[in-house]
């Protein structure tokens, strides 16, 4: 594996960075931010948070500036600060986005239904919480057949499992969803 060297420009703006040169390290920040730019907006797929996420790397490479070794290239080390924090706002968009459209599910009109009532008790906080503490076969069970409104059939289709399977996890999740929310009627 080839190794990149620090050239002599960047070992001189990385010694008078780290003494705290605040022109040095916009200087680095000048020759780099072009390349942070393309590579965050590559990593978090959103090219409107990029500025943002390349700010707040160049932020954390001017706390960690006493990290890099003296014959390290300043361009790998920078890039992945970069990389790792468009990852960390790529991961937290998609929450982000995942409990928007929790909130927009639980707010609709839920099918009427026998299970529905059971669960009608349970205010939405408490039931996502307790959903995001099931195994993942037991809350995608009860996502199609109670936030999707999938009937047996459907939710099996969408599985790609037996009818009868989906009836016994979805009575299993269920038992175990009352259990996570203290609802049992042990």
């Amino acid at each position: 594996m080839l190794k990149e060297h620090i050239t002599n420009d960047d070992r001189d703006l990385l010694r008078r960075a780290r003494v705290g040169d605040r022109d040095a390290f916009a200087e680095i920040v000048r020759a780099h931010q072009a390349h942070a730019l393309r590579l965050a907006t590559a990593i978090s797929g959103d090219s409107t948070e990029a500025y943002d996420i390349v700010q707040e790397a160049f932020m954390k490479a001017h706390q960690a500036l006493a990290t890099v070794r003296d014959d390290q290239a300043l361009r790998p080390w920078l890039m992945r600060i970069v990389a790792n924090q468009a990852k960390n706002a790529a991961r937290g968009r998609h929450r982000r986005e995942a409990r928007h459209q929790r909130h927009v599910v639980l707010r609709a009109q839920p099918p009427a239904g026998p299970d529905e009532v059971a669960l009608g008790a349970i205010e939405a906080q408490c039931l996502l919480e307790a959903m995001g503490r099931l195994a993942d076969n037991d809350r995608h069970v009860l996502a199609y057949r109670y936030f999707a409104g999938l009937s047996e059939a459907e939710t099996a289709v969408a599985l790609g499992i037996a009818a009868g399977t989906v009836k016994s996890r979805t009575s299993r999740a269920l038992l175990r969803l009352r259990i996570e929310t203290g609802t049992s009627n042990d």
